[in-house]
């Protein structure tokens, strides 16, 4: 029998690619090898409302060249983000019925940019966070992986977590520090019964978690490890899918919005 759950679908979001050597998402890997990663946000049709999880990279900084120069190259970007019409946000959000204002709860996985774009959208939401990452993300010094005028707005509504979260039933946000100090992922269970493992940056690619390689970057190794270790476990339940967040070979055989999970 499946779990009780107030989630009804699940729809899957590709906001665009990052163009990043491979060692990027793969400690020690060969960065002759440019892959591209897609940048993905999840939304959730739930008995309490939407609930939005992460909110892409906005494209305005990107397609803008003295933005794109301010924000990207000059920060050490070799190759832009790709974000085409067709990549989004608020444009599928269209598609599959709703606006921005109809969403009341954004749960951020972590502050980098690719995560971030458009929380200025969603003033009129609650912003659910890791207390660490939070403070962590307010507290270090725009560059390659940040920007910090994202997530600093004096009107941003957080909520402010630390460690695992019962968002509602069938969601639940999990603690997987490592990639950065507050990062988190979530565990959502379907009216079908099956749970999807959203992984986030905890590990980029489904090798990451077949081959247990920690991703290029982390803020502690110790704890990455040990947060990717536990979403495989949890992906090797009964039912249980594992959701790779940047995986390039796995999106392409996801169901992608408007189509959904239930």
């Amino acid at each position: 029998m499946a779990a009780a759950t107030s989630v009804h679908k699940l729809y899957v979001l590709l906001c665009g690619f990052e163009i990043l050597p491979l060692g990027i998402s793969l400690r020690g890997g060969d960065n002759r090898i440019i892959v591209a990663e897609p940048i993905c946000a999840y939304l959730a049709e739930t008995e309490a409302g939407w609930v939005l999880f992460d909110t892409g990279i906005d494209a305005s900084r990107i397609h803008d060249p003295v933005l794109a120069k301010a924000y990207y190259t000059d920060r050490g970007w070799t190759t832009l983000p790709v974000v085409h019409p067709v990549h989004s946000l608020t444009g599928q959000l269209k598609e599959i019925g709703i606006q921005p204002e109809d969403i009341h709860q954004v749960v951020m996985s972590h502050m980098h940019t690719d995560h971030t774009g458009y929380l200025k959208l969603f003033r009129h939401a609650k912003i659910i966070a890791q207390r660490a990452e939070h403070h962590y993300a307010l507290h270090t010094p725009p560059g390659l992986g940040n920007i910090i005028e994202d997530y600093d707005l004096p009107d941003l509504d957080w909520q402010l977590i630390e460690g695992d979260y019962a968002l509602m039933p069938g969601i639940q946000l999990l603690a997987t520090p490592g990639h950065t100090p507050g990062h988190q992922s979530a565990l959502i269970s379907l009216p079908s019964g099956k749970r999807l493992v959203l992984t986030f940056d905890a590990g980029d690619f489904l090798q990451n978690f077949e081959q247990e390689l920690l991703p290029g970057s982390a803020s502690d190794d110790g704890q990455a490890l040990e947060s990717l270790l536990r979403l495989k476990r949890l992906a090797e339940e009964p039912g249980s899918i594992l959701f790779p967040l940047h995986d390039p070979a796995f999106i392409q055989t996801a169901k992608l919005a408007p189509l959904y999970y239930d």
